[in-house]
């Protein structure tokens, strides 16, 4: 029963991403991996998008590698270029439409990644708590918006979420046989997880200190079978050696043990902080010292990649929250975001598990696996809450996520038929015989699935209703957590459905993605409040105003804008929403001259400028 329930919900979810897959148009990032990917194939260089492993992209486009493509990757000395976007625009040049079909492509290759994930939640929970629990696991898994929205993208970042929990379960079950053959696959599970984001390089540090404060808390510094602690530390040494050498093989080895000081660094943490400057400063603060001769054991463009993000993170970026643009980031903002970004149905379901676990004893498993999942969960958390340069990306602790599905999957125990819920109370026994913690934690379920169930296909952008939902989120938080360009599509199905409405302007905040050659027909740049270098000159309008009547498409992000480009929108109305993030509006010949005479007037009037007032968008359907 449970291998059947376990297949039913693996395609469910799979039927889930592959909808997102060809429904959602190229994100953010993807134009870049997708070039990206398909030039680390033909060329073995890994200079384009640096700043993520290659793993999941190169994987993503193995069964690209016969694609006739003449693009061309132009080298740069200059430290802070980042070549993938060009390679991205000569990508759309050449192939066109087929760039669409590469990219779905690219997109079902990355499906083994929720199989894997989903089965080893699904493992790990009924190894926990029980048959019920494992089975919950991968429900949460299944119907969690984020798992779904970015499972269907090649961006890496669901990827790592799943890699992630296979590799601490590989590990909990290394501390049990400690052999050669688990130290050998828990060392090459842990070069392929730091492979797919550079973020998770803090495994070489947490599973050493998982380790020690395991062994030391169960005063284990033996083996069952009598091997000394030191048996122990030549597997673990053995296996960071092999996880080295599968991060270091992908890269072909090149530029492996380079002396730390022969770099040439940008970013502050590894420039120096003296006067150091975002655009200018290079530099190598080991240089001169004990460590800068110390073999650096990765791959220069891996060293690089990692400076390169960590300048990005180092110099002055605007971030958003709370209707509050501001120069540094929040310590809270993901605390907060991942509140939001859950179903209030999970939420109750997490607040039951943690009083279930404070009163109930048999609520709680094995606490060596308890403290591997909560400590990586707490530390990764407070580690992405302490580099507040720029908030941006909720996306950014995604990997964390099935950490919390295998310890919120105890709530299940309530589905246990042998499974006892008291310590001796009176109380715990009542509801038990009453049922109610089974209704309480059945209802929470089901809506947590419809609430997910209820923003699909547009997963990508779901808020829970505490923050107004995905409608009112930018309200909150802006970027890939409300909308990163997937809703393009949607633009050219409204066109193919309203023949008529006619001229449009298209606005997309991502412009690295061709919308022309996606089959989007636009006159050009939805015009701005002040005139943008990037506006194409009207044309087959006969109106010279400079807000001509016609339709007005633009995306949420574009709306949000820090210097308030597209204010006279902002007051208008949207006549439709296309998706979650494309917003229209019907600009009349009336509305036109009323628009006209606005700009005129301001313009005769002292300018006056307040970065600091709050957005609000609450004219917005």
């Amino acid at each position: 029963m449970r291998r059947h329930a376990l297949r039913l919900i693996l395609l469910i979810h799979l039927a889930l991403i592959v909808g997102v897959i060809f429904r959602a148009s190229f994100c953010a990032t993807e134009p870049g991996l997708l070039a990206a990917g398909m030039t680390d194939w033909r060329t073995g260089q890994f200079s384009l998008f640096r700043v993520n492993p290659p793993l999941v992209r190169m994987w993503a486009t193995l069964p690209l590698i016969g694609e006739e493509t003449q693009l061309l990757v132009f080298p740069s000395d200059e430290p802070r270029f980042r070549g993938e976007w060009n390679a991205s625009r000569a990508l759309f040049q050449e192939a066109g439409i087929r760039t669409l079909d590469w990219l779905r492509i690219a997109r079902c290759m990355n499906l083994v990644f929720p199989i894997i994930g989903i089965l080893v939640a699904a493992a790990w929970a009924t190894r926990l708590y029980g048959k019920a629990a494992g089975i919950g696991a991968a429900l949460m898994w299944c119907f969690y918006p984020s798992m779904i929205g970015f499972g269907a993208l090649i961006s890496g970042d669901a990827q790592a979420a799943a890699m992630t929990i296979t590799t601490l379960y590989f590990f909990r079950n290394w501390l049990d046989s400690c052999d050669w053959g688990s130290t050998i696959a828990l060392g090459a599970l842990v070069g392929l997880t730091v492979l797919t984001k550079f973020s998770l390089l803090v495994l070489f540090g947490l599973l050493p200190f998982l380790w020690l404060t395991i062994r030391f808390a169960e005063n284990a510094f033996k083996l069952p079978d009598g091997r000394s602690i030191a048996t122990q530390l030549v597997h673990g040494v053995v296996g960071l050696i092999f996880a080295l050498i599968i991060v270091n093989s992908i890269y072909g080895f090149k530029g492996s043990l380079r002396p730390l000081d022969s770099y040439q660094f940008i970013s502050k943490t590894l420039v120096g902080s003296s006067g150091w400057d975002e655009d200018t400063s290079l530099g190598n603060r080991f240089r001169g010292t004990a460590v800068g001769v110390v073999p650096v054991p990765f791959p220069e463009d891996m060293v690089r990649g990692i400076d390169l993000q960590k300048w990005d993170f180092d110099r002055e970026r605007w971030s958003y929250f709370a209707g509050q643009w501001q120069t540094h980031g929040w310590w809270y903002y993901y605390f907060f975001g991942l509140a939001a970004k859950t179903p209030v149905g999970m939420l109750l379901l997490a607040i039951v598990a943690g009083m279930g676990a404070a009163w109930h004893r048999s609520w709680r498993a094995n606490w060596r696996d308890e403290w591997i999942l909560l400590f990586v969960f707490v530390a990764m958390l407070m580690a992405a809450s302490l580099e507040t340069g720029l908030n941006r990306h909720l996306r950014y602790v995604l990997p964390i996520i099935p950490l919390a599905f295998v310890l919120i999957s105890r709530v299940f125990l309530v589905f246990e038929a042998e499974a006892s819920l008291d310590v001796g109370d009176v109380s715990s026994t009542t509801w038990r015989r009453k049922g109610g913690l089974q209704l309480l934690v059945g209802c929470s379920t089901v809506a947590f699935i419809i609430a997910s169930l209820g923003n699909y296909p547009f997963s990508l952008s779901y808020f829970n209703g505490l923050v107004g939902g995905a409608k009112q989120a930018d309200q909150w938080f802006n970027a890939s957590n409300i909308g990163w360009g997937q809703d393009l599509l949607e633009v050219r199905r409204w066109q193919h459905d309203n023949p008529r409405k006619r001229p449009v302007w298209l606005t997309n905040h991502y412009s690295l993605v061709d919308a022309e050659a996606l089959g989007i027909e636009s006159e050009g740049r939805v015009p701005s409040w002040t005139a943008s270098p990037y506006e194409r000159p009207l044309s087959g309008t006969g109106d010279r105003s400079r807000f001509p009547s016609g339709w007005y498409i633009v995306d949420r992000e574009t709306l949000l804008n820090r210097d308030r480009e597209y204010e006279h929108l902002r007051r208008m109305q949207p006549e439709e929403r296309l998706g979650m993030n494309f917003l229209i509006y019907q600009v009349t010949e009336e509305k036109s001259a009323q628009l006209q005479r606005e700009l005129g007037r301001q313009k005769n009037a002292p300018t006056q400028t307040n970065e600091t007032e709050p957005v609000t968008t609450n004219s917005l359907k």
